[in-house]
């Protein structure tokens, strides 16, 4: 027993005189480096290579949501933002081929219907040269950033709430910009040509607008919006109200503004309770009712007269029923036009659609759902759709029974999306769905492995107590000389 006892290290680590250090062996099992650092070197390589991948994320973020995407008068970031989707096809190729993505078939098939057959088809029913057919699939790129994106952010392991604050960031520096631009430019620097400024435009009906590229804005409104139900505090329904101030006085885009009503009345009517909710719904639906009644009583529209409409939308309208004339037109009663569309050209092209109809005034863009028809067909239509509606019903199961502001407003853009493609093509940004989606389920697969980690923890801080008990037990525990075994600071212990 003595002998037992003069075993036992004393304070100083070294043992009783007359005994070797290598009677007592010591076992160092330095922590792994994805829990903590073990010297003060490896933490600031670790916090470099954090704060790395967030200025990362943070400065490619804006490329893949398309925010230069029509910039042309500034053309350093509008090259850049067309060349973007070839710049990243590598990390596009590695979550085909690596990450298991929900929606993936229906994003691959309309990659393949886009970039494969349409090219073709314009060859066939515009006369399209193959450069121009190849150059007019560059709006179909984007579809790509949902999976290099997400290849991306898997690879850079952001942390969900850096995500959100750099998201969140860009929105409110949308809105500031805005004003700021809205206040600092002169009245020479707009242009009532959008072919010359897609930022500063001027026209009868609105006056000085900025055309501000608005998804992180939009995200951030609808952020807000959730987080007033969510957490019932006014100063968010009053940063509600404050955000579409700019977009009534300064953005001026009616059918973005009316899309973001109807996506925060929904949002917010979603995360009430579900017996206020079915109220709200119902109060929602014979409102909608009488107010479209109305509305199109005041727009003469019972009379069959469309003055009051044409009056009230100005020329906006008038374009978009000249150009809607034009492509039903040209669609005839060519069934394989209607079938499979007859593709689209560029301003670059050697013969553009405004060199076919001889109208300087016909955009695309601006026919909602007629444009993706005119261009894609039926068929693409129905892809297209299927796409927009796989995601949305997605989301909305996976964002069901959430509490996270964040993750519900990118769910709501998604729905966004689908409101305003009533005007606006689906295919006139198609990377903003892309985007989303990305960050939707990325922030899911973290959430999902979020609850593992305290385990792991646990489990650690467990190993350590054992081993440490042992340490103390010494000869008792089984006869040998004590083995003192350093697990390293438990993550617990911080």
């Amino acid at each position: 027993m003595a002998g037992g006892a003069a075993d036992i290290p004393g304070p100083g680590g070294t043992g009783a005189p007359g005994k070797s250090p290598a009677a007592r062996p010591r076992v160092v099992m330095p922590l792994r480096r994805d829990v903590a650092a073990f010297s003060p070197g490896d933490a600031r390589l670790d916090h470099d290579a954090a704060l790395l991948a967030k200025f990362v994320l943070a400065g490619t973020l804006p490329l893949f949501a398309q925010v230069f995407y029509y910039l042309n008068e500034y053309p350093p970031p509008y090259l850049l933002s067309k060349a973007w989707p070839f710049l990243t096809l590598p990390l596009a190729f590695y979550a085909v081929a690596r990450l298991k993505l929900p929606v993936s078939g229906a994003f691959l098939t309309v990659l393949a219907y886009a970039l494969g057959f349409t090219p073709m088809v314009s060859m066939i029913q515009l006369g399209n040269g193959f450069l121009d057919a190849l150059t007019t699939t560059i709006k179909a790129w984007p579809f790509t950033y949902y999976f290099s994106l997400s290849a991306l952010l898997a690879l850079l392991a952001v942390n969900p709430s850096s995500i959100r604050k750099i998201v969140l960031a860009f929105g409110a520096g949308t809105f500031i910009l805005m004003v700021l631009i809205y206040l600092a430019a002169p009245t020479s620097w707009y242009s009532n040509n959008p072919a010359d400024s897609k930022l500063l435009l001027f026209d009868l009906e609105r006056g000085y607008r900025v055309y501000m590229p608005m998804f992180f804005g939009m995200i951030l409104v609808f952020f807000l919006a959730r987080s007033f139900i969510l957490r019932r505090n006014v100063l968010f329904a009053l940063g509600v109200a404050v955000s579409f101030l700019p977009m009534l006085f300064i953005f001026k885009q009616r059918a973005a503004i009316g899309a973001a009503v109807v996506v925060v009345a929904f949002g917010m009517t979603m995360s009430l309770p579900p017996m206020l909710r079915r109220l709200v719904v119902g109060a929602a639906l014979v409102g909608a009712a009488a107010g479209t009644g109305l509305l199109a009583y005041k727009l003469g529209l019972f009379s069959g007269s469309l003055d009051g409409a044409t009056n009230a939308l100005g020329a906006s309208l008038s374009v978009r029923q000249n150009s809607s004339a034009l492509a039903f037109g040209f669609l005839g009663d060519d069934p394989m036009r209607w079938t499979f569309g007859v593709g689209a050209t560029t301003r670059f092209s050697t013969t553009t659609l405004n060199d076919i109809f001889g109208n300087g005034q016909f955009f695309i863009a601006d026919l909602g759902w007629i444009g993706v028809i005119f261009e894609y067909g039926v068929i693409g239509a129905a892809l297209l759709a299927v796409l927009y509606g796989w995601c949305f019903v997605y989301v909305f199961r996976l964002t069901r029974d959430l509490t996270d502001a964040f993750t519900l407003a990118l769910a709501d853009y998604v729905l966004y999306l689908i409101v305003s493609s009533a005007v606006y093509s689906v295919v006139f940004t198609p990377g903003e769905l892309g985007v989303v989606m990305a960050l939707i389920v990325y922030l899911d697969r973290q959430r999902r492995a979020a609850p593992a980690a305290p385990v792991t923890v646990l489990s650690r801080f467990s190993r350590s107590a054992e081993a440490h008990l042992v340490s103390r037990e010494g000869p008792r525990a089984g006869g040998r000389g004590a083995r003192h075994v350093t697990l390293g600071r438990s993550p617990g212990a911080r």
